[in-house]
């Protein structure tokens, strides 16, 4: 009867022990949960900044960028105060609390899952997209260096930042109203030293404009930013898994007590 009794006692003696591991493991993870929410909330913040200037030579249908920043933004507040929820379900041990914190990540899971499929479906679409956008409002309402207008900021911005001149060369600005009311192949953005005589919209030698267009600059810093997103998102997607998983163990655990 004692060794029964003994066995019994060790039996609930290394429940016990699991039990205390899985809810420093789960708060560990939870506080992983919220400092990943906290560094998504500043991504987001960052690409609502600095998207602007995109938004200005890519067109209103870049606004798409806009929106993975608020998404950003939004999922980065979430999983931060999940975090925290997180945490006081299981030092509390509260069944309640775990079950609810089980379905809500769940349901972010999934949707980041369904997010990150679309964005890979219709990633060559949007390029194409984008691309023809920003030609159009570069050929229509582009009108010169300096000028404080949407997209002539924007452009003049972009060019000066990645050394860069027109979309995929100087030559998109043939045919352009720039080229129409100005008489120049190109404007001062496009050269090296806009200030310089060289700098007359004519002479096209690499020494005096940027040979490389806007959009291979632009795409590919999107496209890093996007890769540094993308190892985030599965990063947090299989800590997400391990959070799920714990918090089940947790409330099973507390269940059958």
């Amino acid at each position: 009867m004692e060794e029964k009794t003994e066995k019994v006692e060790n039996k609930k003696s290394r429940a016990s022990s699991v039990f205390f591991c899985i809810k420093l493991l789960m708060i560990a993870i939870n506080t992983i949960i919220s400092v990943a929410g906290l560094v998504l909330l500043g991504f987001g913040v960052w690409m609502m900044v600095h998207g602007y200037s995109i938004l200005q030579i890519l067109g209103i249908r870049a606004g798409h960028l806009l929106n993975v920043s608020y998404f950003c933004v939004v999922a980065g507040c979430i999983l931060a105060l999940l975090g925290i929820f997180g945490c006081c379900g299981t030092i509390k041990e509260s069944k309640i609390k775990l079950m609810l914190f089980f379905i809500a990540l769940s349901v972010i899971f999934i949707g980041g899952v369904t997010c990150a499929i679309v964005v890979l479906i219709f990633k060559s679409i949007i390029t194409v997209v984008f691309q023809e956008e920003a030609l159009e409002l570069l050929k229509n309402n582009y009108t010169g260096f300096g000028d404080k207008n949407f997209a002539s900021h924007g452009w003049d911005a972009i060019m000066k930042t990645f050394h860069c001149c027109g979309l995929m060369n100087y030559t998109d600005f043939e045919g352009s109203n720039y080229q129409k009311h100005k008489g120049r192949l190109y404007p001062k953005s496009c050269c090296r030293n806009p200030f310089s005589a060289e700098c007359d919209g004519i002479s096209t030698g690499a020494n005096i404009i940027y040979t490389k267009g806007c959009f291979s600059s632009v795409t590919t810093m999107i496209e890093r930013n996007s890769s540094v997103l993308g190892g985030v998102a599965v990063g947090i997607g299989i800590i997400q898994l391990m959070a799920m998983v714990n918090s089940l163990s947790l409330f099973i655990y507390l269940f059958r007590i």
